[in-house]
């Protein structure tokens, strides 16, 4: 069956039909494919700009108002879900308290540093301080 979708694909291309070799071969696109959505997809997400010799660099990026969430389920969960190494624990008072103490800013410190067993931003190195701070914001326990 292979052998025949390769010969598929390969007679479709010197027909020039290029896009059913893609699809033959790519399978069902999901994304479309409108000359907008590539532009989107493709777009820069951020610029830099010199100003006076003093080069800054200016991200766009925009977080969700769930990126803190998002970021403890995808990558901070494996160890703050039961406590591994020391971490403490999702929401538990215990855990938190006594790192509550120095606040967000000095817990936000501690991560972008590692401290114990955590290494650097937890391993999310591609992670911005403000999303750290609202992962952070997000498993110490919650004002009733």
């Amino acid at each position: 069956m292979r052998k025949i979708l390769t010969l598929l694909v390969h007679c479709a291309m010197l027909l020039g039909i290029p896009s059913l070799s893609i699809a033959a071969s790519c399978g069902q696109l999901t994304e479309p494919m409108t000359k907008e959505a590539i532009f989107e997809r493709i777009k820069p997400v951020g610029s830099v700009e010199s100003e006076g010799g003093v080069v800054a660099a200016a991200v766009t990026t925009e977080l969700s108002e769930t990126a803190g969430e998002d970021r403890y389920k995808s990558t901070c969960a494996v160890c703050h879900a039961t406590g591994v190494g020391g971490a403490p624990k999702f929401r538990n008072e215990a855990d938190w308290k006594p790192r509550m103490d120095v606040g967000i800013d000095g817990m936000l410190a501690i991560a972008i540093k590692g401290k114990g067993s955590m290494p650097p931003k937890g391993t999310c190195m591609q992670c911005s301080d403000k999303e750290l701070r609202m992962t952070i914001e997000y498993m110490i326990p919650q004002k009733k």
